[in-house]
């Protein structure tokens, strides 16, 4: 196993890593690493195994230099999926070496990522795991991320057989459409959320109006950076409004101002109908 039960994760400093962190004995969390010494740092710590949450493409050649290995597992904000959590809880059997997970940088999906792996390798239960989350910095707004940690269940042995046979070292962003269903997913839940005075839907009372408005903006804002859409004049920055609106928003309905924040969404909601006339309903 990666992690023995009852280790404690330690912060640590890592050349080219974003808040690092050690895990366990074969276990570690961090930021995507950057240039040829983060990953010579890593491979130094007995790491082989380089897993990326993350939607961007992994540095796959940098990490060969440094005879190390890429697994490809990207999640969202919103929480890890089935799929994915699996692929993570395979990841405790590894025996090639130690194993480094990533995100962006190292604070929200990466530890949620890693935390599960901590999980399936009997170290932890949820509540540790979320405890660690929140000392990893992890968003409170990212309440799927911790729900997923600390509803995760550890699979089946064929579970776990399947998805190790699954792990690839790259897997290519979703399509425009995909991150789209997202958006919409979001955004429904919204107008759920203010039809009912921005409360909380029953289903998922833990999720803020505040914390879907920030997933929601999250989206656009992993919608620029992967560069999802079609290359055409008018459509990044179309992106870049809704992901400023969208910001603008959230802020609203943290401090408060209730009113203000319905005619945010309003006007933002029928931005996304012109949007939608422009570059979805004429394709």
């Amino acid at each position: 196993m990666l992690v023995p039960a009852g280790s404690k994760a330690t912060a640590v400093s890592l050349p080219g890593i974003e808040n690092g962190w050690r895990i366990g004995p074969l276990l570690w969390s961090g930021g995507e690493p950057s240039g040829d010494e983060a990953f010579a740092a890593l491979a130094a710590h007995g790491v082989r195994v380089v897993v990326s949450v993350d939607g961007t493409r992994p540095n796959l050649d940098a990490a060969r230099r440094h005879g190390l290995r890429y697994v490809h597992v990207p999640i969202g904000y919103a929480g890890v999926p089935r799929s994915g959590a699996e692929e993570l809880a395979a990841l405790a059997l590894e025996r090639e070496g130690g194993v480094f997970v990533h995100c962006h940088h190292g604070r929200h999906r990466g530890p949620a990522a890693a935390a599960i792996v901590a999980m399936a390798s009997g170290a932890w239960d949820g509540t540790t795991a979320n405890a660690w989350q929140r000392a990893a910095g992890t968003s409170p707004d990212y309440a799927g991320l911790y729900r997923s940690v600390r509803d995760f269940v550890v699979p089946k042995p064929a579970a776990l057989r399947s998805a190790a046979r699954r792990l690839r070292p790259y897997r290519p962003p979703a399509a425009l459409v995909a991150s789209m269903v997202a958006v919409d997913d979001h955004a429904q839940s919204l107008d759920a959320m203010q039809r009912n005075g921005w409360k909380p839907e029953p289903s998922r009372p833990d999720d803020t109006p505040q914390q879907v408005a920030r997933l929601l903006r999250e989206q656009f804002v992993e919608s620029i950076r992967l560069g999802h859409g079609p290359n055409a004049p008018g459509f990044g920055e179309a992106m870049a409004r809704f992901e400023g609106g969208v910001g603008a928003m959230e802020g609203l309905l943290k401090t408060g101002e209730v009113a203000r924040a319905t005619a945010a969404w309003r006007a933002l909601r029928e931005e996304c109908r012109s949007c939608h006339r422009t570059w979805r309903d004429q394709r």
